[in-house]
């Protein structure tokens, strides 16, 4: 089978995986993982080779736009201290302990870029399977909240960590204090400043860009020139995506005139494609790691597999450790605190937070990430070892927290149900207010634009989360297209 059948039938074959892994009543991870990895075993030579510039230009970008557009500014501002703060000193913790207890103990003789990439594995992690477990709705909100924000805050300081590992490994030789102190500065100013720039002149060109199906079209250039600028300057990928999905987040209501951007078609149409484009994404880098491994695993040499193993299982160990230490901190501290009640429930959330934290498939990203050599052509042997650790890291992370995340969760008996019942009726009812003050009917522009308004003062003053506002507008979007009377979704492609 060549390249081209190969790309189609991996394509062709998301879809059945994924149903097969909700009937199976298994992680999308697992199933995915296990199909790539079957592929990879077929007699024969691998029919794709995974290019590490193609996995990390190609589909980091679109997954990291995607979970952050979602997300509204206010959320990490109400964040700051249980979020942002402790996300960042937790994952440089992670990081550094991961890469020294490697190097130390169970992996004697492993190399620096190897023992930090590792780091960089275990430092990243995602809320999906916290979200697919229907866990926010039994937590309180401000868990839920901190928990994201850390996340976020996580793959900032973790994909910073591995471009300067990357860059040591190409140069040959790791940079000085002072130069690293600059690199960094240079990394998250510029890569925020060229983020914000970039989303602002999409912005500009969506708002005159047409029917709906073309303003969206244009809206997947903003992960890629972003990445690109990134590139090209130096700059963390990770920091100018984040801030450039951040921008358009913010720009997608007017919070004075409550306006919307653009059209009620493309605001409910680019929801689905960004929700589909970061799932397909996300399946095909878990397919392509299971195809990488039995290379990887020829290639690890002198090392046994019963050490890699253990390597896995004690970087996973180590990761949840320091996420517990963390998510205990994260509970001392507005506004989470205030939002705990009852005995013992500092500990039960600290504990949800921990296990709700499992590793992302960013790691794959940054394993296979790697390049096999230096500029110089020297050979770098610990690719092998760090893409099979990696993988298992992984794998096990998602199989085993993944199938009592559920459990876990209901058991520690938070209750965030109520709250969130209390937020949505406040919602609803500021919006029906604001209604009333308005023209009387609900689908006139200016009574939409005072119900957006008002749902935006209520997050803005932290009374209602981003679930609420997000559920809210999509209402107000909906009543917006069905107003407009034509079930057409826009121009259609130019005719060959």
């Amino acid at each position: 089978m060549g390249p081209i059948e190969f790309v189609a039938l991996l394509l062709a074959g998301v879809g059945p995986l994924l149903a097969l892994s909700h009937a199976l009543r298994l992680p999308a991870t697992v199933v995915l993982f296990a199909a790539g990895l079957g592929a990879g075993l077929l007699p024969g030579p691998a029919p794709v080779r995974v290019d590490p510039d193609l996995v990390i230009w190609l589909f980091l970008p679109p997954v990291i736009y995607a979970g952050t557009v979602r997300v509204t500014p206010h959320l990490l501002r109400v964040t700051l201290l249980p979020g942002v703060l402790v996300g960042v000193v937790t994952s440089l913790c992670i990081v550094l302990a991961v890469a020294v207890v490697l190097r130390m103990l169970l992996l004697p003789g492993l190399g620096w870029t190897a023992a930090l990439a590792l780091g960089v594995v275990a430092a990243l992690f995602d809320t999906r399977l916290f979200h697919e477990a229907d866990g926010r709705p039994h937590v309180p909100r401000a868990l839920g909240d901190a928990l994201k924000a850390r996340e976020m805050a996580a793959r900032v300081t973790a994909l910073v960590a591995l471009k300067l590992t990357l860059d040591a490994l190409a140069a040959g030789q790791a940079p000085g204090l002072g130069e690293a102190v600059l690199d960094i500065a240079w990394s998250l100013a510029g890569g925020a400043a060229v983020g914000a720039v970039i989303a602002r002149a999409v912005l500009w060109l969506r708002d005159r860009a047409g029917p709906a199906p073309v303003e969206i079209a244009v809206s997947l250039a903003t992960p890629y020139l972003t990445a690109l600028a990134a590139r090209g300057l130096g700059l963390s990928l990770a920091v100018a995506v984040i801030a450039a999905a951040l921008t358009v987040a913010a720009a997608r209501v007017d919070r004075k005139t409550g306006e919307a951007r653009s059209s009620a078609e493309a605001r409910i149409t680019a929801a689905a494609f960004w929700e589909e484009l970061s799932l397909i994404a996300s399946s095909v880098l878990f397919f392509l790691a299971g195809l990488a491994l039995p290379d990887a695993w020829a290639s690890l040499g002198d090392w046994p597999g019963w050490r890699t193993a253990g390597a896995a299982a004690g970087i996973v160990i180590i990761a949840l450790a320091l996420q517990g230490v963390g998510s205990l901190v994260s509970t001392r501290l507005p506004p989470l605190r205030d939002a705990l009640e009852g005995p013992g429930s500092t500990l039960r959330a600290a504990g949800v937070m921990a296990w709700a934290s499992t590793q992302s498939v960013l790691g794959l990203v940054v394993a296979l990430s790697i390049p096999p050599a230096a500029r110089s052509g020297e050979l770098f042997s610990e690719r092998g070892l760090v893409v099979v650790v990696a993988s298992l890291v992984i794998l096990s992370s998602v199989a085993v927290q993944g199938l009592t995340l559920r459990a876990a969760v209901r058991h520690a008996g938070l209750g965030g149900e109520d709250e969130a019942q209390r937020e949505e009726e406040e919602a609803r009812n500021a919006a029906a207010a604001a209604r009333q003050e308005a023209p009387a009917e609900d689908t006139h522009p200016d009574s939409l634009a005072a119900e957006r308004r008002a749902l935006l003062h209520l997050r803005e003053h932290d009374e209602i989360g981003d679930e609420a506002l997000r559920s809210l507008l999509r209402e107000a979007d909906l009543r917006d297209r069905a107003a407009e009377g034509d079930g057409r979704t826009g121009a259609g492609p130019p005719n060959p």
